[in-house]
């Protein structure tokens, strides 16, 4: 899905106005050239946002620390060709990031992976994973995929230095094809890990998240004859417990899942859309699943959710574009309807389109972090993009 310009339906209200809250933490013509793609906090003194940065020729990871009074660059393990596109902490001196490394290291990449007919389709891209241990960034070791495909990290989850979860992909330039697998890091080795499956049906992982090791949240989907269904599987430290996703209505090609925000232990919001790459029109969908029943929500104003969180009070955060529309917007579910808010105003006199690409919840505070980028040209410029909303 292209993720340019989105549906508008469901219960939405006016946009507020940058006062009442969002601000840019670090100034425009200070991220010029940059893109944040992920962003995370362990409390109000301690939030990193990772990404990269283009030099003119060649891309650079950048990983951004908050220690309470100001965002500041750390020197990363990472060498040209690098980017960092997620990241999650447990504690300030148990930071993962996960990102890729290409062999093409004169090439500015997209915020998306790549098709077959990419300029990256020649490049040998792998996985790469980094640990900030309150001091230094460091590589983890990660296995290359197999010859001839391509790597690359979809989402991390980090729970203790000798527990993270990773969903992972391998990509096959040649079909355009991928392979997801979701991983465990045990503080020595990466173990794969088998989930459940449905009958005959493959099920694939998609996404993971959770608050603890023994309430962790798996997305997956099975695919019959092109058309996927959505699974969500929860994991108590002992056993998997599987539920099929409620879509909305059927669809030739399906659903899929492409985001899952824990709500407290046991439950949590999913969040999903037709499984189809350009826009359709089609309201994403979003479910609460508490443990025993599921429970919608009105349908989103986006037709797909670029990003979703809770904030730091448990309100549940998303982002997309309206038709028409250049500069991402956000919606917050009240509980009975969307309230719709927009980055501050800086971000439009300055660039043409904008994308948040993560949220987070500040714990301690009621607030959350967007990050993301500002864009005129494609990616001819750029300006990353890091906001807050009740951080201060």
């Amino acid at each position: 899905m292209s993720g340019l310009i989105l549906g508008l339906s469901g219960l939405l209200t006016s946009t507020a106005s940058a006062s009442e809250g969002w601000r840019l933490e670090q100034p425009l013509d200070g991220a010029v050239n940059r893109i944040y793609f992920g962003v995370t906090a362990t409390g109000a003194n301690d939030a990193w946002t990772v990404g990269s940065a283009w030099t003119g020729s060649a891309e650079v990871p950048v990983a951004l620390r908050w220690d309470g009074t100001k965002w500041a660059d750390t020197i990363t393990a990472g060498v040209p060709g690098t980017r960092l596109t997620d990241v999650s902490a447990s504690a300030p001196d148990n930071v993962w990031a996960a990102g890729d490394r290409t062999t093409q290291a004169g090439t500015r990449r997209p915020a998306r992976l790549p098709q077959a007919t990419g300029p990256l389709a020649a490049a040998s891209t792998s996985t790469v994973i980094q640990r900030w241990d309150g001091k230094a960034w460091t590589d983890v070791d990660h296995p290359k995929p197999p010859a001839g495909l391509d790597g690359f990290p979809v989402d991390i989850a980090a729970f203790s230095p000798r527990s993270v979860w990773l969903v992972a992909s391998d990509f096959d330039p040649k079909t355009g094809t991928s392979a997801y697998h979701l991983e465990h890091w045990t503080g020595k080795v990466w173990e794969p890990v088998e989930i459940p499956q449905v009958g005959a049906r493959p099920l694939q992982p998609t996404r993971v998240s959770g608050t603890a090791d023994d309430d962790l949240w798996v997305s997956a989907a099975a695919t019959t004859d092109g058309k996927e269904t959505p699974f969500l599987l929860h994991w108590d430290g002992r056993s998997w417990r599987q539920a099929e996703v409620p879509v909305p209505s059927d669809h030739p090609t399906g659903w899929l899942v492409n985001h899952v925000v824990p709500d407290g232990r046991g439950s949590a919001y999913v969040v999903g859309r037709v499984n189809e790459w350009n826009p359709t029109g089609i309201p994403a969908f979003v479910t609460r699943w508490d443990g025993r029943k599921w429970a919608p929500v009105a349908p989103s104003p986006f037709d797909e959710i670029n990003a979703a969180a809770l904030d730091g009070s448990g309100k549940l955060w998303t982002a997309g574009w309206l038709p028409g529309g250049g500069h991402i917007l956000m919606a917050a579910w009240t509980g009975t309807e969307w309230r719709k808010d927009e980055l501050p105003p800086e971000v439009a006199k300055t660039a043409d389109g904008s994308s948040i690409l993560g949220f987070a919840a500040v714990p301690g505070t009621p607030g959350v972090l967007a990050a993301g980028l500002g864009s005129s040209g494609g990616l001819q410029s750029t300006w990353g993009v890091i906001a807050s909303l009740g951080l201060r």
